[in-house]
């Protein structure tokens, strides 16, 4: 990369990961005290409806947000006619979802749900209110306003949601939260910002924009709706203790295999994008990122696996050790998943969002096709079809990214080897301990660590060297 474009990227990353890690920590402190005042039940609750909210959103952003960053120089009339197209689209879903909330509630059996979806569906319209002022920080590259909007929003939000918990409101105070950090979000945004649409609607910018957004939009709805798929088919098929379970295990994982990846993949997309055209450089990117979080998340992963259920219990009680089976077989799905975004993205910037569409077709039904077999197989089996899916999805991202971006499948391959390499030997070396000598998890925890820190000194792969790099980057610009 250019010293300027590693610049931006380095600023970008430093304020994307104060965004994502205050809100992440903010979330897992929220999380934690929810967790130990709610029940299951209250949790699993919210995640049925999570599907109808999900899918909506994506449908009414139409990837039209995507298409805004991929374009070089956006106006503002591009900027205002998304921005009225969105929310009056918003508005229309969440009538849609108000008429259909009490067939919802009794597809479930749960007539409580009619009322809850009917105030959390809201948040489609204030997510759409603020989704193209995100998205027109995210082209400038203007991360650190980004980041005090979703941490500003996300405070308001946890102090209205513990409170109502505290005051024994159940899934109201989920309810409550969402809605409250939907408001809070726009207004700190129109603060920050100080953008307002123009009184203006081009159909020509429209269309220019479909062009491209229209295939992630049905990409992405695909994939929304087959990766909220489970919400469907554990609540109707399981229960809402079951779901909750789940939900809880999602959202840990969450924080490892897509959180903190994403605040390299979210700098990236608009980076990627201003390389397009030289493809050496988009795959020596591509190839440093796989490398940066591979270093970081796989161990992580593997040592999740290994204290799961000590951790659950620690963190959120003795109610939530049925989420802990859950949790590891997501952890292996996370190896894969933590990667997902960086081809894909590549193949974005390249403007082959049709080619995108398509995969996902395959992609997201083979999704659905495991998810109906997994179902057969109890809890585990769903959690079992969501991994290897995960996996799947990674195999056909790569297969993109080499055929449309020249990235090179070897190139990958050999970014992650010896990653992998260190932490196999880190996890055979707790096991052999473990077998021969009482380890409680806190000591392995340490073992594990100790030893995975040791082969990298050792080592020192490609992924040391690129990480020490920009952490230098970092603190140069932090002096500069």
């Amino acid at each position: 990369m250019s010293s300027s474009i590693t610049g931006q990227a380095v600023k970008g990353t430093v304020w994307s990961a104060i965004d994502r890690f205050g809100t992440m920590g903010l979330q897992f402190v929220v999380n934690l005290v929810l967790a130990r005042l709610l029940t299951p039940a209250n949790f699993g609750a919210i995640g049925m409806l999570m599907i109808f909210i999900t899918v909506s959103q994506v449908f009414a952003d139409g990837g039209f947000g995507s298409a805004l960053i991929q374009k070089k120089n956006p106006t503002q009339t591009d900027y205002s006619t998304i921005f009225f197209w969105n929310t009056g689209i918003g508005c229309v879903l969440y009538l849609i979802l108000f008429l259909c909330a009490p067939a919802i509630s009794a597809f479930y059996h749960m007539p409580v749900l009619e009322s809850v979806l009917r105030v959390i569906g809201l948040t489609i319209i204030t997510s759409c209110i603020s989704s193209i002022q995100t998205n027109r920080l995210q082209k400038a590259l203007q991360f650190k306003a980004i980041a005090i909007t979703d941490t500003g929003a996300f405070v308001i939000g946890g102090v209205v949601g513990i409170s109502m918990a505290f005051a024994g409101y159940g899934v109201w105070s989920l309810a409550a939260m969402m809605l409250v950090q939907g408001v809070a979000k726009i207004l700190i945004l129109h603060a920050v910002s100080r953008w307002v649409p123009a009184l203006t609607f081009s159909v020509s910018s429209f269309r220019q924009l479909f062009t491209f957004g229209g295939y992630l939009f049905l990409s992405n709805l695909l994939e929304s709706i087959c990766r909220n798929l489970q919400g469907i088919v554990i609540g109707r098929k399981f229960s809402a203790a079951q779901m909750g379970y789940y939900s809880q295990a999602s959202k840990l994982d969450n924080i490892t295999s897509y959180s903190i990846p994403q605040v390299i993949a979210a700098v990236m997309y608009p980076i990627f994008s201003m390389v397009q055209d030289d493809r050496e450089r988009l795959r020596n990117i591509v190839e440093m990122d796989i490398r940066i979080i591979s270093l970081t998340i796989y161990p992580l992963l593997s040592l999740l696996i290994i204290v799961s259920e000590p951790l659950i219990e620690l963190l959120y009680g003795a109610q939530w050790i049925p989420s802990a089976p859950y949790f590891s077989i997501l952890c292996f799905g996370g190896f894969f998943m933590c990667l997902n975004n960086i081809p894909y993205y590549a193949v974005a910037a390249c403007g082959r969002s049709r080619e995108l569409l398509f995969a996902s077709l395959y992609k997201w039904g083979m999704l659905a096709i495991l998810m109906l077999i997994g179902m057969n197989f109890g809890m585990n089996g769903i959690m079992w079809s969501i991994s290897v899916s995960f996996a799947n999805v990674f195999m056909t991202n790569v297969f993109l990214a080499r055929r449309y971006a020249s990235i090179s499948f070897r190139g990958i391959v050999r970014s992650l080897a010896p990653t992998i390499g260190m932490v196999l030997a880190s996890a055979i070396v707790v096991g052999l301990i473990s077998y021969f000598i009482h380890v409680n998890w806190l000591l392995k925890s340490v073992l594990f660590i100790s030893v995975y820190i040791a082969c990298t000194m050792i080592i020192r792969p490609r992924a040391y060297a690129d990480s020490k790099a920009m952490l230098q980057r970092l603190f140069r610009k932090n002096d500069d």
